[in-house]
């Protein structure tokens, strides 16, 4: 099951311990890009920016579509990131 936004995922990932938080993220999207991609850091700088109209263009997605994206990515990486921890 994919997430289609980042409340979704969220909700996935907290009833879903035992899998990857990335799995929840289709192969093909722009947030499986971002996952791959950027990091920590620079999910969170991108998510506190406006869309990249580059970006936008390229993938075929709105505005807000990016800022989703953006954010499901980041959660899942800050997910990930936390059970490296634990």
């Amino acid at each position: 099951m994919y997430a289609k936004n980042a409340n979704e995922l969220r909700a996935l990932i907290l009833k879903n311990p035992e899998d990857l938080p990335s799995s929840f993220i289709m192969d093909s999207s722009f947030a499986a890009h971002c996952y791959d991609k950027l990091t920590l850091r620079n999910l969170k700088s991108a998510f506190h920016r406006d869309a990249d109209p580059d970006e936008c263009s390229a993938w075929n997605i709105s505005r807000v579509e990016w800022k989703e994206n953006i954010e499901m990515a980041y959660v899942a990486k800050a997910a990930t990131a936390m059970r490296h921890k634990a």
